[in-house]
């Protein structure tokens, strides 16, 4: 392969994936009132804990006891975990743990500490005592206070990780006012390899934003590329999202800040959520592969049919075929996802909007940092955007058909972008 810029359509997609992401965890920014943050809080809690959106007797009942100060996120947690309609659900241990670790520190687990709870349970450790080291966590802590809520009683005040620029520089990122973040589709799900933890990563965007010029740059990296002995796209799949943004460190030369993830049980309700997409298609396309057939035209597509148009690749002949259709045709279709969708949020309902896209993706971001990028994304145009690749070429490795390419060459071509 040799280096190139890829389509307009190329960078609509990853722009509008960005988008989504800052609408899902920055409710202070967008709404700018402590009870939208409140609400965003309580719903949270109602999507990860009991799988479903706030009935609004319920939600307006937790809403008004956080704000009046009689009630801590703690309490809102504990009335969550131990309520009936949680309890009737009979979750094992694994799943308990995996909910707890979504819902109150908004990340799958790390394999050291759930392999660590798990082990305290099984030696009889007690759910309520469980509870109460996630609750007493510095992570538990940190989410109240971006959300702008005491986490228990009597503990120390916390800064509130929200607010517009800092001139000094970005609270969480490692090199001031320049952000590194990984753009990850994962062929995990929950009847796939990984389950929806720890999948292969076959699409992976490395983005540098200087939050200073107002510029990005985005650095596609095959999912074959290899790198370690391996492929790069498998060590997601190995280690979950901490290890893979280490290897991926280690191949770009600098720190990432920030992953964003989704996979195969997050797009499709997604579009099936949004009432579907209308798209475009401009040629047949017959992959039995993915399950796509379509003809030219104008579609009206739910979830499952759009995951299938994003994965057709065989017999494809426009936009370059075989995988770059694929990824242009995916593109033309979030961005018509973005333009016929965006009127669904508004200041009245960004609580329950946000709730349910964090079933989508999974991400680590902050508060803080959400609050620093949001103004120059929305500052930006095409011209800001530069989207390119580094030089790289199919090549045999062992018995393993990868993606490779000249070591020194590769390093240069990353260092020069850290740089911008």
């Amino acid at each position: 392969m040799s280096k190139r810029l890829f389509s307009k359509a190329k960078f609509l997609m990853v722009f509008a994936l960005i988008l989504v992401l800052i609408i899902t965890i920055l409710p202070s920014t967008l709404s700018g009132g402590s009870a939208e943050q409140v609400q965003a809080f309580v719903t949270r809690f109602y999507v990860q804990c009991l799988d479903r959106q706030p009935d609004s007797g319920g939600l307006n009942e937790w809403v008004g006891r956080l704000m009046n100060g009689s009630k801590t996120g703690a309490d809102v947690a504990h009335g969550f975990v131990f309520s009936e309609e949680f309890l009737a659900n009979n979750h094992g241990n694994e799943a308990f743990l995996t909910i707890l670790y979504s819902a109150f520190f908004n990340r799958q687990p790390d394999a050291e500490g759930y392999n660590a709870w798990l082990s305290r349970m099984a030696g009889g450790m007690n759910r309520e005592k469980v509870l109460d080291g996630f609750l007493k966590s510095q992570e538990f802590a940190q989410l109240c206070a971006d959300f702008g809520i005491t986490p228990y009683a009597g503990a120390p005040v916390a800064v509130a990780s929200t607010g517009g620029f800092s001139s000094s520089g970005a609270t969480g990122f490692h090199a001031g006012r320049k952000v590194n973040f990984i753009i990850w589709g994962d062929d995990s799900a929950a009847d796939r390899a990984g389950g929806r933890v720890s999948g292969r990563t076959d699409i992976n965007l490395f983005v540098h934003l200087n939050l200073d010029t107002r510029k990005a740059y985005i650095v596609t990296i095959p999912r074959d590329t290899w790198f370690g002995g391996r492929k790069i796209n498998g060590y997601h799949a190995v280690g979950g999202h901490d290890y893979a943004v280490g290897k991926f460190e280690q191949f770009v030369g600098g720190k990432i800040d920030f992953y964003a993830i989704t996979d195969f049980d997050g797009f499709p309700p997604l579009i099936d959520w949004m009432g579907g997409v209308t798209v475009t298609v401009e040629e047949n396309i017959a992959d039995g592969f993915s399950g796509c057939y379509l003809g030219p035209g104008v579609h009206h597509l739910n979830g499952s049919q759009a995951l299938a148009l994003t994965r057709a690749r065989k017999g494809r002949t426009l936009y370059g075929g075989g995988a770059y259709a694929r990824e242009k045709q995916s593109a033309m279709m979030i961005a018509e996802l973005l333009l016929q969708k965006k009127g669904m949020v508004n200041s009245g309902n960004l609580g329950s909007f946000m709730g349910t896209l964090g079933q989508f993706i999974y991400t680590n971001i902050s508060m803080a940092q959400a609050a620093e990028i949001l103004p120059v994304l929305l500052s930006m145009n095409r011209g800001d955007i530069m989207v390119t690749t580094f030089n790289s070429w199919p090549q045999w490795f062992g018995k393993s058909s990868a993606v490779g390419y000249n070591e020194a060459e590769k390093n240069a071509f990353f260092q020069n972008i850290l740089n911008q």
